[in-house]
């Protein structure tokens, strides 16, 4: 269900529904509705709401971390890496710490979306606001300015001062050009490979299945739980059903590593 809300609110943020730091009441009442209809429970919109401060509140913690002294970030990966040392200090005084270090950070790029302050939005909502702002106030300062120029013009008294003022309103309003136009640009990608991760095909679950359950070197019990977990985060499975049969057997002993064994504290 939480993977559910999460590409429901990251489709809604990206078509504009999510104007500032808060979602517009429909879309709460939209991935409600969708999560009854899919799972057959009663969702209700403040069920959403709550679910989002939960996961605003890991966004925090995942924010904090990667920031922390002795912790590492694998972009590829979406993972906060750490060496067993620093691992087994953190968990002793962060028990709750523990699923997010050394693991795939599942729904990474759609947590940036939905409640990220540095991503594509809500903040991409928000960056045509503050250029389009910028741009019309230097035109205002400008065509101000020009009538000012005008008039003194026509009484002959036009100066070197209001000469210079001109040329550099014009110059910040370049500045404000490029940076709109290189924000805008980092953002739109941003926002295209979400889309793209958000628009593939349905997990076939059956062929997943039949994949997992083939891979040579693990009892059937690890398998059916490897299956299970991959069921659960479907952009995780679409990845394991890319990779070829060695790498699909790294993952499996890489999960098993972290489901089935824990460093002590």
């Amino acid at each position: 269900m939480s993977h559910m809300l999460l590409e429901i609110l990251t489709e809604e943020a990206l078509k504009g529904s999510k104007p500032s730091s808060t979602f517009k009441a429909e879309s709460f009442v939209k991935v409600a509705t969708e999560i009854s209809q899919k799972f057959n429970v009663q969702c209700e919109p403040k069920h959403v709401d709550n679910h989002l401060k939960t996961v605003k509140k890991e966004w925090g913690i995942i924010t904090k971390l990667k920031n922390k002294s002795g912790f590492g970030w694998d972009d590829c990966l979406k993972m906060i890496t750490v060496s067993k040392d620093v691992y087994d200090e953190e968990v002793k005084t962060h028990p709750n710490h523990d699923k997010f270090l050394n693991k795939k950070l599942d729904m990474y790029e759609a947590m940036a979306i939905v409640v990220g302050k540095d991503m594509a939005t809500g903040n991409y909502a928000e960056s045509y606001a503050d250029v389009n702002m910028e741009e019309n106030t230097e035109e205002q300062s400008i065509s101000i300015e020009n009538k000012g120029e005008y008039e003194e013009t026509a009484k002959g008294k036009e100066t070197s001062s209001s000469s210079t003022q001109k040329r550099q309103h014009r110059k910040r309003k370049r500045m404000y050009e490029d940076y709109g136009v290189e924000k805008l640009s980092k953002q739109i990608g941003d926002v295209a490979l979400v889309i793209q991760s958000l628009s593939k095909n349905q997990l076939d679950v059956n062929a997943l299945y039949a994949e997992v359950m083939k891979i040579e070197g693990f009892d059937e019990i690890t398998l059916g739980d490897a299956f299970d977990h991959l069921v659960q985060n479907e952009m995780m499975a679409k990845a394991f059903m890319a990779k070829n049969a060695n790498l699909r057997k790294i993952w499996v002993q890489n999960f098993m590593n972290q489901h089935y064994y824990r460093p002590a504290c």
